[in-house]
């Protein structure tokens, strides 16, 4: 395993390395005070991560290919692609707080971007296709998932699950995504308060967002366009006490599906769909 770590020192040393505040920094626990490292480096597949990073070069893997070993980083793919093998995991972060991942493809994984049981961190700005799901989270909470395209892969765009002990992925906001081809556009897997937003899902063969795992309250689930697909929306049983609002939904064979009762549904154009509403 080959771990990347940059000390603040190497500032005046490597012309690879620019020095600069963090103006995306905000909050008391900014690190604006300190200098932010920009590192273009060549890595090799099974790399752990452990400072702010800019990946040079594109990795073809046979196993997971790079692991996020620090808090507070922010890594750019830089347009580079990182390909599977149809196994492994492209960029795995577990037990990590204040993670930024942009840009880049991740294609050929069993999963694209997994998070476990971590907080803060955004996922933007990426490229997901050929992987099982794209973008997990498993007991991770307070994190974003923006402005990412995922398209033609084999389960999921991207699911929101909680861990095997029960740890919850909740306080997450997954919006501005394009997600296209995908049986499942957006999974929610019986988790609660989380907000769905400004998405643009279509020819999603089960769901555009899915609503499964026994049942969850609080989501809110609004300002998406959910086309093209087998329903916009399919309701598994105990979803009770979601907001559901201001979305477009059209040209599915059932624009919401199953069992609505106890949620809030206002406000959402349907047109086109087979069935407005399917029980």
């Amino acid at each position: 395993m080959r771990v990347v770590t940059v000390a603040s020192a190497f500032c005046l040393a490597a012309v690879s390395i620019s020095c600069q505040p963090d103006r995306d920094a905000t909050g008391p626990s900014s690190r604006a005070a300190s200098p932010t490292l920009v590192v273009a480096e060549t890595v090799a597949c099974g790399a752990t991560i452990m400072a702010d990073f800019r990946l040079d070069n594109d990795l073809s893997c046979p196993g997971d290919a790079l692991t996020i070993g620090a808090d507070d980083i922010s890594i750019d793919l830089n347009g580079h692609t990182i390909s599977g093998a149809g196994v492994g995991v492209g960029i795995t972060i577990r037990l990590r707080h204040g993670v930024s991942i942009k840009g880049g493809t991740i294609r050929g994984f069993v999963t694209g971007i997994f998070a476990a049981q971590s907080n803060d961190i955004v996922i933007k700005d990426g490229r997901f296709t050929e992987n099982r799901e794209a973008i997990f989270l498993n007991g991770t909470s307070g994190s974003v998932v923006k402005s990412n395209v995922a398209w033609a892969n084999q389960l999921r765009g991207i699911m929101l699950r909680p861990t095997a002990s029960g740890v919850l992925s909740t306080d997450n906001v997954v919006k501005a995504n394009e997600l296209a081809d995908n049986p499942s556009g957006i999974l929610v897997f019986g988790q609660p308060g989380n907000t769905l937003k400004g998405n643009s899902i279509t020819r999603s063969s089960v769901a555009a967002i899915d609503l499964t795992g026994g049942g969850a309250s609080g989501n809110t689930i609004k300002e998406n366009i959910l086309t093209s697909s087998a329903a916009g929306i399919r309701f598994g049983p105990g979803w009770t006490g979601n907001e559901v609002h201001g979305n477009t939904i059209g040209f599915n064979i059932c624009g919401l599906l199953g069992p609505t009762a106890g949620n809030t549904i206002r406000d959402n154009v349907f047109t086109g769909n087979t069935t407005d509403v399917c029980p």
